[in-house]
């Protein structure tokens, strides 16, 4: 995470000339030296510095993940007024991150005036938080607006699908705070249940069409080939699974995704603490990945500490995020079952049992488009809480 300096005293030029040269150092790859000038700088109030290191702390860079170290540096950022922190204060109130309150108010606050202060990452949040109705077309598209002036790029690709604003449409703060809807106190959609034993639901429309897209939007970037947990116990790539995957960490995971989260957390009727963050798994044409159970062994060996340490994974949800596809859809080879859901809807299942051992006839299969790219969003919950894991 890169954040330009802005300087003006003598104090300030020294604390941005440390922060520039971190950032060199980093590109270097030398980021112990980098972290050593980011303090230097921080401790001078440069407030970009401040807010690297946070990041830092979040991701483990030259030193542990120190989730506690980390929301209070943002946190003194964002209380001395620098805008880009405010943004990200508000991501990790949003998840509670470090023992905060869960306080949405606040985070609409923090949103609020970080994007009158012109912040794009903020504006384009408000905008994606006011339901897509016509009343408000024209104050979503002036946010969005706002924030593709200042780069974002996801405010620029929605700008392209919408009407154009009449001109020098004044853009009222009241109104926006007035229109902004959080996901997670929308009314949930009636439940279809596909299967009793193991149990098998679907939720048409779960998620927005908007929200939809700005999910995919946001893991676009951070797409790689998927990967298994191989025969060690790490991370693999393996022929079983062909597709393309991103997972959302706390530092991608903003305050629409939060609200998405307990949105679906409340849908499969398991604390929020409790999920893994989001996946967004991508199918291009041939892309699948075979027959397998998402639970993990517990005689196996080599994810023994995995289980231990965070639990067994008890149920997994899906929501089709596209439908421009062909084929595509999510099989069930021991029931017989398929499903394709259409954009917006989610399939959720029970990996174990109501004992809470594993259930084989939970292996399914993610069906290979045969025309078009499938993007579904992935979450799966665990049985315990999944505090502390930031990454």
């Amino acid at each position: 995470m890169t954040i330009a300096a802005i300087s003006t005293s003598p104090d300030e030029a020294h604390a941005a000339r440390l922060f520039k040269d971190a950032q060199a150092r980093t590109r270097d790859g030398d980021v112990a030296s980098a972290r050593t000038l980011l303090q230097q700088a921080a401790q001078a109030a440069h407030l970009p510095a401040l807010l690297q290191l946070g990041v830092w702390d979040l991701l483990g860079m030259a030193g542990p993940v120190d989730l506690l170290a980390a929301v209070e540096r943002v946190r003194d950022a964002a209380q001395r007024g620098y805008l880009p922190a405010m943004t990200l204060y508000a991501q990790l109130v949003a998840a509670g991150a470090g023992g905060l309150a869960r306080d949405f108010g606040q985070v609409l606050s923090l949103l609020s005036q970080a994007a009158r202060g012109g912040e794009p990452r903020a504006a384009v949040q408000l905008a994606m938080l006011m339901p897509d109705v016509p009343e408000h077309s024209q104050t979503r598209r002036a946010l969005l607006q706002r924030a593709a002036a200042g780069g974002e790029s996801i405010a620029r690709m929605f700008i392209e699908r919408m009407p154009p604003i009449r001109p020098h449409f004044p853009l009222d703060w009241d109104v926006v705070l007035r229109g902004v809807a959080w996901p997670h106190e929308r009314v949930l959609p009636a439940v279809a249940v596909r299967n009793e034993h193991p149990r098998i639901v679907a939720w048409p429309g779960l998620l927005s069409p908007d929200e939809c897209i700005y999910m995919a939007l946001k893991g676009l970037p951070l797409l790689r080939p998927a990967r298994i947990t191989g025969v060690d116990g790490r991370p693999a790539v393996d022929p079983i699974r062909s597709n393309e995957a991103a997972m959302f960490g706390l530092l991608e995971a903003d305050a629409v995704v939060q609200s998405l989260d307990l949105r679906v957390a409340a849908a499969l009727g398991h604390p929020v603490e409790n999920g893994e963050g989001f996946a967004l798994l991508r199918y291009q044409v041939g892309q699948q990945y075979l027959p397998h159970c998402d639970w993990i062994d517990p005689e196996r060996t080599t994810t023994r500490a995995d289980l231990d340490r965070w639990g067994q994974r008890v149920a997994t949800c899906v929501v089709y995020l596209n439908d421009g596809f062909e084929g595509g859809a999510t099989g069930f080879p021991e029931l017989g079952l398929e499903f394709r859901g259409g954009v917006g809807d989610a399939l959720a299942w029970d990996n174990v049992r109501p004992d809470g051992q594993i259930d084989p006839l939970t292996l399914h299969a993610g069906r290979p488009p045969t025309q078009g790219m499938k993007y579904l969003l992935s979450k799966w919950m665990r049985d315990r809480s999944q505090s502390g894991n930031a990454g």
